[in-house]
């Protein structure tokens, strides 16, 4: 059995799988509120891995919490595919996990993968299994909270899923600014990928995905759990 860690921006994932099958999830504060009772009660757990994206822990403080698991780090691992990336170190773990997860679930395929989370990310690999990169942007929270920070009268406001073209109020209008401005992003990346590779898949992930999943007009593959799938994948790809 293995323990995924999502340690992101705003939250603690855990997903407990035996085998390919994810059957435990929830979100913490912090993995240490959760050990105990995980270790207690699933005495199969062999292996813990994490995707860190904010640096907050170290593979010395994840052994301690878990001292008869092996603890794992992405980078230490191999991948299921070849990187092309110019500067590996300072690629993230949650990234590489989304790649590692296209080569499983989408062999041989043009894959593009868009994580809407606390950023907007883009990742490419080709059929021939070929990681190129891809992008970075502000993601939706931040695209509302940054238009609240850097102005001195806008709100602060929450998404809605419905929205016109346009906004009868300053809270609708940053609603259909923000939400279409993304939509319109995801859909331009994705349309630039299509002219250069016709034959695309394209996997939308991520907290936001559901949202917008909705409105994305082009032809997606939406998977709330892309990255622990990818996380635990890796595991089973080093040790088998």
């Amino acid at each position: 059995m293995h323990l995924i860690l999502d340690i992101g921006n705003t939250k603690v994932k855990y997903h407990l799988f035996d085998q390919e099958e994810s059957v435990l999830s929830a979100t913490v504060e912090s993995i240490q509120e959760a050990a105990v009772q995980i270790i207690e009660n699933f005495p199969a757990l062999t292996h813990v891995i994490y995707a860190d994206v904010r640096g907050m822990i170290t593979k010395e403080k994840l052994q301690a919490i878990f001292p008869q698991q092996q603890v794992q780090e992405v980078k230490e691992l191999r991948f299921p595919f070849t990187s092309q990336y110019a500067t590996p170190e300072t690629l993230g773990d949650d990234r590489i996990a989304l790649v590692a997860a296209a080569t499983k679930l989408y062999p041989l395929q043009n894959c593009l993968i868009v994580d809407a989370g606390s950023c907007l990310t883009f990742d490419f690999i080709t059929a021939e299994g070929n990681y190129l990169g891809g992008a970075i942007s502000p993601g939706l929270y931040m695209r509302f909270k940054s238009l609240q920070h850097f102005t001195g009268k806008l709100p602060l406001v929450n998404p809605e899923e419905s929205l016109s073209l346009y906004g009868d109020s300053t809270a609708t209008s940053i609603n259909a600014g923000v939400i279409h401005g993304i939509i319109h992003e995801i859909e331009g990346q994705i349309n630039a990928y299509q002219r250069e590779y016709p034959s695309l898949t394209v996997i939308l992930t991520g907290g936001d995905a559901l949202l917008l999943s909705k409105s994305v007009k082009n032809t997606i593959f939406a998977h709330p759990n892309f990255l622990a799938d990818g996380l635990n994948y890796l595991l089973d790809y080093n040790i088998n």
